[in-house]
């Protein structure tokens, strides 16, 4: 464990009032759900579907190995630059919110509950459609699973990324920001690459669990035969979010982009998700 990291929970930076006149812990969680309440909606809809679809040991088991995962990934970019590459955050929010050293703690769990969505969809494109219809997902343990879910993750962050860099312009406030200006309106290819990265390692990771953790292994509930198309709801519920954003700031360049990412990956999604078979 990095030195000081602990010590950085909600800590103001070296200069501010000391952390005896602060706000404590609970009030530091709280105040990021009430400044993020759109992040909690999202994680309750993976809690709700999650326990629904996997149990509740199972779930805590990937949102806290995502978790971890997602935290170290951002913990080393801002320190050197990998898997997203340089990058720093401003933390004007340091005392109203939760932070886990130099790292806003929503942003990292974040990564839970669109590393899950993204998972489940690539199981579906991997499970036969008669299994799906009999409400079993063997696509979850398929090995091209956190290949396929970390590109679908790293398509969301193609609309996210971009409308969060101005986050100045509405409601998400000044979060961060990159040494230099990259390729896709100021986002780098390097922070595409960490997301798919981050999306693959974590569901690996979830899928060598499966293998390993006695309290992973054992039955799975059948869930309904149209539960993909619920997941499916929730991840362009994702893209719709940020596209709504992007319009409301009025960048018509990154509306008109991030609108035609949309449209192209939903009804991919869309379609393989009524094709027969399976993707592979």
């Amino acid at each position: 464990m990095a030195p000081g990291l602990l010590a950085g929970l909600g800590a103001p930076l070296a200069g501010a009032p000391s952390p005896a006149a602060g706000p404590g812990f609970l009030a530091l969680l709280w105040g990021t759900v009430v400044h993020r309440p759109y992040v909690y909606a999202f994680f309750a809809c993976f809690l709700a579907f999650a326990v629904y679809q996997l149990g509740a040991r199972r779930t805590a088991t990937f949102a806290v190995s995502t978790w971890l995962v997602a935290f170290a990934a951002e913990y080393s970019s801002t320190r050197n630059g990998f898997p997203f590459g340089p990058y720093s955050y401003f933390d004007e929010t340091r005392t109203r919110e939760l932070w886990i050293s130099n790292v806003p703690f929503w942003d990292s769990l974040s990564f839970v509950f669109l590393s899950y969505f993204s998972l489940v969809l690539a199981a579906a494109l991997l499970s036969p459609r008669e299994d799906l219809a009999r409400g079993r997902w063997p696509g979850l343990r398929h090995p091209a699973a956190p290949l396929v879910g970390g590109a679908v993750m790293m398509l969301l962050d193609v609309v996210i990324d971009p409308v969060a860099l101005q986050g100045d312009k509405w409601f998400l406030g000044r979060i961060y920001e990159y040494p230099y200006r990259g390729f896709w309106f100021g986002v780098t290819a390097a922070n595409f690459l960490g997301w798919f990265a981050v999306g693959a390692a974590s569901q690996w990771l979830f899928q060598l669990a499966l293998r390993v953790l006695p309290w992973c292994r054992g039955a799975w509930r059948p869930v309904h035969p149209r539960f993909a198309w619920a997941v499916y709801g929730v991840y362009a519920g994702v893209f719709g979010f940020n596209l709504a954003m992007t319009l409301f700031i009025r960048d018509w360049a990154l509306a008109a982009a991030s609108g035609a990412v949309v449209a192209v990956t939903l009804s991919w999604l869309a379609w393989r998700l009524r094709a027969p078979g399976r993707l592979a």
